[in-house]
């Protein structure tokens, strides 16, 4: 789906096709959220061409901000069997900090728990602007920007997702999913989403990341970057990252940084991709019995290939102002949502932001429930692809849409 970066050359370099007037277009049209640059493409056939480039588009996507998901489930719901659930996105760099819709449908009461075992709609990836989804026992590829989808074979009940990723050489989305045999090894296998395709990539003795159960979306997905997937440390392995290699297909590990990770749920450590440099965040408490973590380290690896890791900021939180909007027993956490090293803390229906000098950004009152900062961001996509051929009007629509 994406060009590689040989290719990615500004298109006045590419034989000079703009001239002056529109290079500045071009650079404008760069500039502006997904939903601007579709109403452009009705000012004129010169916008209508530049806006729906290749290589424009390719260039958009690279432009836009990685915001972090928000799952709840609205309040204000005129009928008490109905719940009104959501999925969002959220940019703290924006003067009004609202929240802007990704996915919202109406439904039965517990149609959808973000890590409930028993659901009907679930958030298994997030790559390029595309959602990896499953509703029932169907699989779906879903741009929520352009709002086409595609279908892929629905997985056994055994099997559980652990990474969802497109591949450079074949431009194709793969799933890589694994399922436990009965000699007790962990048997790794990757799905093609153009040939539908299913095979054998990998015997493990030990899962090699944290997993949640089947049909559940990962607390602590891969992150995608340099053509490896990798996955966040684990208690049992604190010192190792795991890496997937998308075009060898093999499995190894590399040394994280010394980062504690919490042993109940392996979630107070998150990968990011920070502008195409691998990073890790985790929480910190400095006394037992705390509701929450009282700092936050952000991680960056600079040397790729010599493994050097530098810890380059220490945020520490406001623990004393954000105690005074929890009114729960339950412990709060902490999560690093931005290569700017903004945290986001969830108070079941509020939202604090903060930046890394531990200065409020965000204060969001939700009227809502069960509110939580997914695992997942969403990088947002106008770039069309085969897969995705199917739009919102198509009869055999998913249920979500």
């Amino acid at each position: 789906m994406m060009a590689d970066e040989a290719e990615r050359v500004p298109p006045w370099q590419q034989g000079g096709w703009l001239d002056g007037h529109e290079n500045i277009i071009y650079d404008i049209l760069l500039r502006l959220p997904p939903k601007s640059v579709v109403r452009c493409r009705a000012v004129c056939k010169s916008w209508l061409r530049l806006a729906s480039d290749h290589i424009f588009l390719v260039d958009h996507h690279r432009c836009q901000p990685s915001l972090p998901l928000l799952y709840f489930i609205l309040d204000d719901v005129r009928d008490p069997d109905i719940s009104e659930y959501r999925l969002e996105e959220l940019d703290l760099h924006t003067n009004d900090n609202e929240l802007q819709t990704v996915l919202g449908f109406s439904s039965h009461v517990n149609w959808w728990m973000p890590h409930g075992r028993e659901r009907r709609l679930a958030l298994h990836g997030s790559c390029d602007g595309v959602l990896l989804l499953s509703s029932d026992d169907s699989l779906y590829l879903y741009n929520p920007t352009t709002r086409h989808w595609g279908c892929l074979p629905p997985l056994h009940s055994d099997n559980t997702i652990a990474g969802f990723y497109w591949h450079r050489i074949s431009d194709d989305y793969r799933v890589l999913y694994f399922r436990r045999h009965e000699d007790g090894k962990y048997c790794y296998y990757v799905m093609e989403a153009g040939t539908k395709r299913q095979r054998l990539v990998s015997r493990q003795v030990s899962l090699i990341h944290s997993s949640w159960p089947t049909k559940c979306a990962r607390r602590t997905p891969p992150v995608l970057l340099h053509g490896n997937l990798h996955w966040p440390p684990v208690s049992s392995r604190p010192e190792t990252i795991a890496v997937f290699d998308t075009v060898a297909e093999v499995l190894r590990f590399m040394l994280s940084p010394a980062v504690y990770v919490n042993s109940l749920f392996d979630s107070n450590v998150k990968l990011l991709d920070m502008d195409g440099v691998l990073a890790m965040s985790g929480s910190c408490r400095e006394a037992i019995g705390d509701d929450g973590p009282s700092r936050v380290d952000l991680w960056f690896l600079e040397d790729y290939n010599d493994r050097v890791w530098v810890c380059k900021y220490r945020i520490e939180l406001p623990v004393e102002d954000i105690s005074r909007f929890h009114e729960f027993e339950d412990v709060w956490n902490a999560v690093v949502v931005s290569h700017e090293g903004d945290v986001l803390v969830d108070l079941w229906n509020r939202l604090l932001g903060y930046d890394r000098e531990g200065n409020s950004v965000a204060n969001l009152l939700c009227d809502c429930s069960l509110m939580e900062i997914g695992p997942h961001m969403l990088k947002r996509s106008l770039v069309p692809h085969a897969l995705l051929g199917m739009n919102n009007h198509s009869p055999n629509k998913p249920p979500f849409l």
